[in-house]
């Protein structure tokens, strides 16, 4: 099956997502300080950045699951590092804008594409985060503003990711996001009642 994403569309996800992007920034308390301690912070990143890389690389590769991704795959090393140092440069150059939430969603699909699912994501985000405050020795504001930029950032790709289920029930079923959201309720709640019973 081919589904096809025109134009209009990818500029409609991208304001959508821009929207929850604020919604989040208020949430986290991101503002221009926050930017600006980012935009200050490469030089301290860059002068650890193999040093980063290749401890979350090799904390990342240590989970088999991944390990095999990245192997059934054929992916190479490099490929790998490209992709964090992408996050890494996201993390400090960007300006929390519709562009920069484009930027991340076409970094999450093609994370979904290669095989990466939500929750190693998840884990990736925040064992990145770890090793660059281990590395560059930032002060509280600095660590305050890392966090905030991986909340950010993990955010939006969650967001893609919702999108993605979206978008297969939608073609697959013609299930409407409306329709997703409620079997996404209800199946939590069976589930969220069927735990009670067996912790009762």
């Amino acid at each position: 099956m081919i589904v096809k994403i025109t134009y209009s569309e990818i500029h409609e996800f991208a304001r959508e997502n821009t929207k929850k992007g604020l919604y989040s920034s208020l949430l986290l308390g991101i503002n221009n300080q926050t930017e600006t301690t980012l935009h200050d912070m490469p030089h301290m990143v860059n002068s650890s950045r193999d040093e980063i890389v290749h401890a979350c690389m090799y904390s990342l590769l240590q989970n088999s699951e991944l390990a095999r991704i990245f192997r059934e795959r054929g992916l190479e090393p490099g490929y790998v590092r490209g992709i964090l140092e992408n996050i890494v440069d996201e993390m400090f150059k960007g300006d929390f804008s519709e562009e920069h939430t484009v930027r991340i969603a076409r970094m999450t699909f093609d994370l979904i594409r290669i095989g990466i699912p939500p929750r190693m994501l998840i884990m990736l985000m925040f064992i990145l985060s770890l090793e660059i405050v281990r590395h560059t020795y930032p002060n509280s504001n600095q660590v305050k503003a890392i966090i905030q930029a991986c909340g950010w950032m993990l955010s939006n790709m969650m967001e893609s990711y919702f999108t993605i289920d979206e978008e297969v029930f939608a073609n697959s079923l013609g299930i409407t996001s409306g329709s997703y959201d409620r079997l996404l309720k209800l199946t939590a709640e069976k589930i969220y009642r069927n735990i009670d019973k067996e912790l009762a």
